[in-house]
């Protein structure tokens, strides 16, 4: 591994799982930006606090009906 974090996003409709190399709170937005809008220029994804469906809870992100949750669970949401 490269030293970039990577996240296990989930959408809770369906259960597709998608994993990126970032942090929970911009993989939620980025997988709510491909997957929901078709937009996959992640350079240019708001960033996860100004974007209007992102929402930070205590134990993780969602944005619209995905979800990540945070620290060591964001690798591995099925195992803490």
């Amino acid at each position: 591994m490269d030293g970039r974090q990577q996240t296990v996003v989930i959408n809770l409709l369906d259960d597709r799982t998608i994993t990126y190399d970032s942090p929970p709170d911009w993989a939620v937005v980025k997988a709510f930006e491909e997957n929901e809008k078709g937009v996959f220029d992640v350079l240019n994804c708001l960033n996860p606090s100004d974007h209007p469906h992102f929402k930070a809870y205590r134990r993780g992100y969602a944005c619209g009906d995905w979800v990540a949750y945070k620290g060591k669970s964001a690798v591995n949401p099925f195992r803490d």
